[in-house]
């Protein structure tokens, strides 16, 4: 206790000794009265409280008495949180098995190569020429340019590709992408801000038309003038790319889970999605019950993939939501502004296969492809083949039925 002080008329003196001056002798009468007047009771028993009647008509208010909080002593270590518990992972597929196809292979060697992901155009002109979009593993759609327009990206790992086309520059959801799966990027060009991040800042091989092959005559070549439609880009070509930088290796990422037996828990039949991208971009894919398969259409059109002369066909389509915001990146003459889209946490999903709809959220990070889960975080298995990612807003409204 501080011996606390205070000032009188004659000089300073001692609280303390002012109470044991004046107060002292008062304590020792108050404690001769209190034994009188109990007698020799337990000095340790509790009081029982009494009520004392309410006047007629009175309410009773109940008393809550707060609980006592026990506090957590402060120690110079802290305690690290508790780790949420996390969603199951897909059993690691045999190794002759397409990590994103889910398809048996003859040889497995590719398989531990990096998948390469390309840039396609998908504006009306772009479309008009796709070519080899047949061999993907997996193909990205995401909104790009100021909201006006789709972009592509096709992954290519389980087959070569002699020819793929037409090729456009980087986005900024090519890094989100490539990043997770830990792929090669083939682009031709990109705005100034994409292109920096791409060469300098990603932890992925990036190969770059404009800058590596100014000739469009080494791993890309050209058809015809239009830049709308003339660049195209071989899996050989990626290939060989890799090897000359030295950026080649063995590769390895978890994949995702496949079934060919549907799960049991999907949500209702879904024969026609229906997915409003912008800039009549629209995309709708039907169910062909008899192919067992989704046939695409988009901008109101039939979508051809001019390798085989026919319309595009999926095994799964995966409609994925996301964050997007526009960002200060110039990415053409015109000024049109980039589009990021956070492709890394988690949002809600709906899976299509075998006419089916499965709904549910996705996971990812940038050391792992999304996880696709379903009710109570079972795992969704895909139907073995090719998968479509539908990148939409958390706004769109898409329709199925």
């Amino acid at each position: 206790m501080n011996d606390f002080s205070y000032v009188s008329d004659n000089g300073r003196v001692s609280l303390r000794s002012a109470v044991h001056s004046f107060l002292f002798p008062l304590l020792l009468l108050w404690i001769a009265l209190l034994v009188t007047g109990c007698g020799a009771a337990d000095p340790t028993a509790t009081a029982t409280p009494t009520k004392t009647p309410l006047p007629a008509g009175e309410p009773v208010v109940a008393t809550i008495v707060a609980p006592v909080v026990a506090v957590a002593q402060v120690t110079d270590t802290p305690v690290p949180p508790t780790a949420p518990p996390q969603p199951p992972t897909p059993t690691a597929l045999p190794a002759n098995i397409a990590p994103f196809s889910g398809k048996a292979v003859a040889d497995p060697a590719p398989l531990q190569q990096r998948p390469i992901f390309v840039c396609i155009n998908n504006d009306g002109v772009g479309r008009s020429a796709h070519y080899g979009l047949g061999k993907a593993d997996l193909v990205y759609e995401y909104i790009v340019d100021g909201f006006t327009v789709t972009r592509l990206s096709a992954i290519y790992q389980s087959q070569t590709v002699e020819r793929v086309g037409p090729v456009r520059s980087a986005r900024m959801p090519n890094i989100w992408m490539t990043q997770m799966y830990d792929g090669v990027l083939a682009c031709s060009g990109g705005s100034d801000e994409i292109r920096y991040l791409l060469k300098n800042e990603v932890g992925f091989p990036y190969l770059d038309m404009d800058i590596d092959d100014p000739s469009n005559s080494v791993y890309f070549s050209s058809i015809g003038s239009d830049y709308r439609t003339r660049v195209q880009i071989s899996s050989d070509g990626v290939r060989r790319w890799l090897q000359t930088v030295g950026q080649d290796k063995v590769w390895s990422r978890p994949g995702f889970a496949y079934n060919q037996t549907p799960a049991t828990f999907d949500a209702g039949q879904a024969s026609v999605i229906q997915i409003p991208y912008p800039g009549g971009n629209s995309v709708e894919w039907r169910y062909d019950a008899q192919r067992n398969q989704y046939v695409r259409f988009q901008g109101g059109q039939v979508h051809i993939d001019n390798e085989t002369g026919g319309q595009i066909v999926t095994d799964n389509v995966i409609v994925l939501f996301a964050k997007h915001e526009l960002t200060d990146i110039v990415e053409d003459s015109l000024g049109t502004k980039g589009v990021n889209v956070e492709l890394y946490g988690f949002g809600d999903l709906r899976i299509f296969r075998d006419g089916r709809v499965y709904e549910g959220t996705w996971r990812a990070n940038d050391e792992s492809p999304p996880r696709w889960l379903g009710a109570g975080e079972q795992i969704v298995p895909l139907k073995p083949g090719q998968s479509w990612i539908q990148v939409v807003r958390p706004t769109d409204i898409i329709s199925y039925q």
